[in-house]
């Protein structure tokens, strides 16, 4: 038996058993579903191409956080890299999150900075007498008519496959964000970007090699026999399964990465590539052969393409709808948690998190944990 029962062996369950097995002599447990660590950020070699990329989806990690560098570069080397992602619009490639040479596209002119505000706030008053209740009424408000049709619309419906109207207004405000100056990449407010050198592998497995740590894969948490812990279990799986769906399920999106091989002259130019006009069956494409990795390769004549779309498949991705009903109903998991002896926290309480808030929101769940541990 253990002191501590991790579920899910992802970035957040992993870099909080190291923590706990590290800082005091607890002994830690960790079961994951999948026959790998890693979770979503999980990364490995293409067999075909030898190239380095994550089955689920580009990560990349940004953070302003200097204890969330701190930590991860002091277990891993990383490769400096400003992380870019583009929206294919109209036969064009539109550098994300919305900056200058978006509004430009919507307004079919150049245009100062200063007509950029203009223009985008002339826009959008009319849009600000109603209540910002959910992401069609927050971006019209923010961005106005033109940049929401173009960009915003589109890419959330295929997404999330739910009208923007029927969505939260935070998945707005998480996922965009304006400027009226030329894009400086898709992270412009972190202070440190970065990718493991080798791979996520060299950062995940070695989180896990400690004599206090105790690994078992392709586990399922729920089928017995269930784990059994001294002090503590802590469940990063999905909230509505631990508790059998008690009070019902929490919707959710399914999305899967399919990955082909393609012809070098087929492929996009730029790593991540959105699809924002419903055009594409895809709604957005990873090409992992441009990521600083994978940079000693070199040319080749083939390279490596993941096409991200909805509905189960492979590398299946399965996100928790930010709709007001599902808000209520993770609050209701929340306090039925709260009364009961498991610690629910990583993606079993979150709807959308990225690497850096991961790593941030695990050492501080580290940090009230270890004095009741020792």
């Amino acid at each position: 038996m253990h002191d501590v029962v991790i579920v899910g062996g992802g970035l957040f369950g992993l870099v909080l058993a190291e923590q706990l097995a590290t800082r005091c002599p607890a002994s830690v447990m960790v079961v994951e579903r999948e026959h790998h660590l890693g979770g979503l950020c999980w990364s490995r070699r293409h067999a075909e191409t030898g190239v380095e990329y994550n089955p689920y989806g580009t990560h990349v990690v940004a953070t302003s956080d200097p204890r969330v560098w701190e930590w991860i570069t002091s277990r891993v080397r990383m490769v400096a890299y400003e992380h870019t992602v583009h929206a294919a619009v109209a036969g064009r490639l539109i550098p994300l999150p919305l900056g200058l040479e978006a509004i430009e596209a919507a307004y079919g002119r150049k245009l100062s900075p200063e007509q950029a505000r203009d223009a985008v706030e002339r826009d959008a008053a009319p849009y600000r007498r109603a209540p910002a209740d959910s992401v069609r009424t927050l971006a019209l408000a923010q961005v106005g008519p033109r940049l929401y049709e173009m960009f915003v619309r589109g890419y959330v419906t295929a997404q999330w496959g739910a009208d923007p109207a029927d969505l939260a207004p935070e998945v707005f405000a998480e996922r965009f964000g304006i400027s009226y100056r030329p894009s400086r990449g898709y992270h412009p407010e972190a202070q440190w970007q970065g990718l493991p050198c080798g791979g996520y592998s060299t950062l995940i497995e070695p989180l896990a090699d400690h004599p206090r740590i105790e690994v078992h894969l392709g586990r399922n948490y729920l089928n017995p026999p269930r784990p059994r812990y001294r002090q503590l279990m802590i469940v990063t799986s999905p909230i509505d399964a631990h508790f059998q769906h008690q009070l019902g399920p929490l919707q959710r999106r399914s999305l899967h990465v399919h990955w082909r091989v393609l012809d070098a002259e087929d492929a996009q130019s730029t790593p991540v590539v959105t699809y924002p006009d419903g055009a594409s069956p895809y709604y957005r494409s990873h090409a992992p052969a441009l990521l600083p990795w994978n940079c000693a390769h070199g040319k080749s004549a083939t390279v490596l393409v993941g096409f991200e779309a909805a509905g189960p498949g492979p590398n299946q991705i399965d996100f928790v709808l930010r709709s007001p009903q599902n808000v209520e109903l993770a609050a209701k998991y929340a306090q039925l948690a709260a009364a009961s002896n498991v610690l629910l926290a990583g993606r079993g309480t979150t709807f959308y998190d990225d690497m850096g808030h991961t790593i941030e929101r695990a050492l501080t769940l580290a940090d009230r944990l270890v004095p009741t541990l020792l």
